[in-house]
């Protein structure tokens, strides 16, 4: 707590000389040159590969499987490495197949091998270990897609083939036996990968890009959005150096489309939320409630944003609260970088709650593996509400304890404050900035309005409050019945995925279709402005970063995390394996979470829990550990300044509101936050699972 006395979230300019000005300039113009520079050659390198590299896809080949006969398919080419990947596309039950443990006897599957054979003497000299696909025969006309790795005994198989090589009739192949236990007969698409990428240079090589990301992303290089298109594309290239470059239409097919549409639908609603005036009268019922207590003050306007970020997503929240509670800060005399940083770290806690409230949920409840597995709007919630609501409420006496000393500056110094820093962002700028030049102006003459003043407390809270009433206000109430009948449909529809023979309405859909009933209730001529406040920047990271996740995959890092972990697992007793797994998952989300952001570490811990559920060793349920990364990367969003999105969108607007964010400054109140939260999350997760178990 003594560590926030030595942080100056501002150094005005006058602090510096002539002399220290210059260097700066000088120093600045060497580290853009080598910024340049640096993105030149990632960019020749991965622009050079990608051109001379066709894209790779293996062979595609179509199986005919009779009822109980097995068919043969000859490899394209001799497998050099420990592994094959097959990838088999058809009529097939994926979760049964992930997880044999949920198939019955009868349930029909097809029996999938690697053989080594003497063509000559059709002789079997080695067989690989059975992978059963699982038949869907109720949806006899849809199609599903698997893959799966093979082990290749290479010592063996040198072995037998040295054996043979002496006779001159003898000739050994790599096969691939189907072998259909159905009634009926079927047919599957079936892609071998020989020779993947190696394992080993794969996980070093994912490390880096990782690496190569947060430096970017905290260092404030360039702007993450640009930042993950460059690391996507870096991971692309590398594939095309070891010669696994995917095509255009493999891509296109990593974006998870669905959770870009439901974040898309929820930024339209909000954006046409905010001309309503509802989240600055908000801020006047919050402040009329404290009567001029500013720590009952901070409680309403922190749980109040926690619970609305709830249902509106809380990037989009911190969109319309910060400006919100910039002015408050000023009129009240607050230190505006405190409130607005504990601000987005409640908006981070609440938006944990559903899957709609922050992005790694939406990530995970939009994924067609959890949705089949039975996890929706209802139980997400219900599940979650317990860690989240004793989160924010020993969150606040935490925010106390750590701002208590430091929040009160007094109204005529915060309005000094966030003049200084406008100027010093102005002279930044190579034109003029009219909505800067109109704030300044404005801040000037309420800071000669209060240097004249001589308030009493209570005569304070009501000069305050007038002069709020004036300026917020429901400014279309109209528009804002429109707003609460569109968002009841969203919620309604959230909620109505729960029920049986209601599986069409996804979340995604849910979001877009609520989106489009408000504008055609609105009616609004100027859609370019509604557009105007989709954050743009935020769903183009969104799909950089499910690129990279895959390409990550593509190179073996994911995989090798998920054998690590597995094998830290087994090492514990079978009664003991749920309770390890919980504490894995839930603390290297949130610690990876904080330090290289949330949204690519729930891409790759989602793929690492859907690979400890279907381990039939492991032995483990689903919705533990579905939880338990929810909590892990939604907390851990609050540990960095780049943990989540809203923090970063928190820090470029407080930016343009003339106070600056830092990294550290964000570390030292998030980091202890994010902590608290996540063993809180971790001693009800272990009550109920571990002692209650209620899954």
């Amino acid at each position: 707590m003594a560590l926030l006395g030595i942080i100056n979230p501002f150094r005005l300019e006058d602090e510096y000389s002539d002399e220290d000005l210059r260097r700066r300039a000088i120093r600045n113009r060497i580290l853009t040159l080598i910024k340049i520079t640096i993105f030149l050659i990632v960019w020749t390198f991965f622009t050079t590969f990608m051109i001379i590299t066709p894209p790779h896809s293996p062979t595609e080949k179509l199986v005919a499987l009779s009822s109980n006969k097995t068919q043969l398919v000859e490899f394209d080419e001799e497998p050099t490495g420990e592994f094959v990947i097959m990838e088999l596309k058809g009529n097939i039950d994926t979760s049964k197949t992930a997880s044999p443990k949920q198939a019955s006897d009868d349930d029909p599957y097809i029996e999938i091998n690697l053989e080594s054979v003497d063509t000559n003497s059709n002789e079997t000299l080695w067989k690989s270990k059975t992978w059963c696909v699982y038949i869907d025969v109720p949806e006899l006309y849809s199609t599903a897609t698997v893959k799966h790795s093979f082990r290749v005994d290479r010592e063996r198989k040198r072995f037998m083939q040295r054996s043979l090589r002496s006779s001159d009739d003898s000739d050994i192949k790599m096969h691939v036996s189907l072998l259909n236990l159905h009634t009926e007969s079927t047919g599957v698409s079936m892609k071998i990968d020989a020779n993947p990428v190696d394992s080993t240079t794969g996980v070093i090589l994912g490390v880096l890009l990782i690496l190569f990301l947060y430096v970017l992303i905290a260092f404030e290089i360039t702007d993450r959005a640009f930042a993950g298109v460059l690391v996507s594309l870096t991971a692309i290239g590398i594939l095309c150096v070891m010669g696994m470059r995917p095509s255009f239409q493999t891509i296109l097919s990593w974006i998870d489309i669905n959770t870009l549409m439901l974040l898309f639908g929820m930024m339209i609603m909000v954006a046409i939320l905010s001309d309503t005036g509802l989240f600055d009268y908000l801020s006047l019922f919050a402040y009329r409630m404290s009567k001029g207590n500013t720590w009952l003050l901070l409680f309403y306007l922190y749980m109040s944003t926690g619970i609305l970020s709830a249902f509106l997503d809380n990037v989009t929240m911190v969109l319309m609260m910060v400006p919100v509670t910039i002015r408050l800060c000023e009129a009240v005399g607050l230190k505006t970088t405190l409130v607005v940083i504990n601000i987005v770290l409640f908006s981070n806690i609440g938006g944990a709650l559903t899957p709609v409230g922050d992005p790694p949920n939406m990530i995970i409840a939009t994924n067609s593996f959890i949705v089949a597995n039975g996890v929706d709007f209802g139980n997400f919630t219900l599940h979650m509400f317990t860690g989240v609501f004793f989160s924010m409420l020993l969150g606040f006496p935490m925010t106390y304890l750590m701002t208590r000393n430091h929040i009160f500056i007094g109204r005529a110094d915060q309005l000094r404050r966030s003049i200084a820093g406008l100027e010093k962002l102005s002279k930044g700028l190579k034109e003029e900035n009219r909505e800067i030049t109109k704030r300044i102006a404005e801040l000037q003459e309420r800071l000669k309005q209060t240097e004249a003043k001589t308030n009493t407390p209570n005569k304070d809270f009501d000069d305050n409050l007038n002069d709020m009433k004036m300026k917020y206000k429901i400014r279309d109430k109209i528009l804002l019945i429109k707003c609460c009948i569109a968002f009841g449909f969203a919620v309604t529809m959230f909620l109505a995925h729960s029920f049986p023979n209601m599986e069409g309405i996804t979340l995604c859909w849910a979001a877009v279709l609520a989106a489009l009933l408000l504008l055609i209730l609105t009616d609004r001529p100027d859609v370019d402005k509604v557009l105007e406040g989709v954050e743009w920047d935020t769903l183009i990271f969104f799909a950089a970063l499910f690129v990279l996740t895959e390409a990550l995959v593509e190179i073996g890092l994911i995989d090798w995390v998920s054998k690590q972990t597995i094998a830290v697992i087994m090492l514990a007793d079978k009664d003991s394996r749920l309770c390890v797994s919980i504490l894995l998952l839930l603390w290297i989300s949130a610690i990876t979470s904080a330090f290289v952001g949330n949204i690519p570490i729930t891409q790759m811990m989602l793929k690492l829990t859907i690979n400890l559920a279907t381990n039939d060793k492991l032995g483990l349920p689903l919705h533990p550990l579905v939880w338990a990364i929810s909590f892990g990367c939604c907390f851990g969003g609050n540990g960095t300044l780049i943990g989540a999105s809203a923090n970063v969108v928190t820090a470029g607007m407080a930016n343009s509101f003339g106070y600056n964010i830092n990294f550290k400054y964000f570390f030292i109140l998030g980091f202890p936050l994010m902590i608290l939260s996540c063993v809180i999350a971790t001693i009800y997760l272990l009550i109920v699972h571990c002692v209650l178990t209620w899954h």
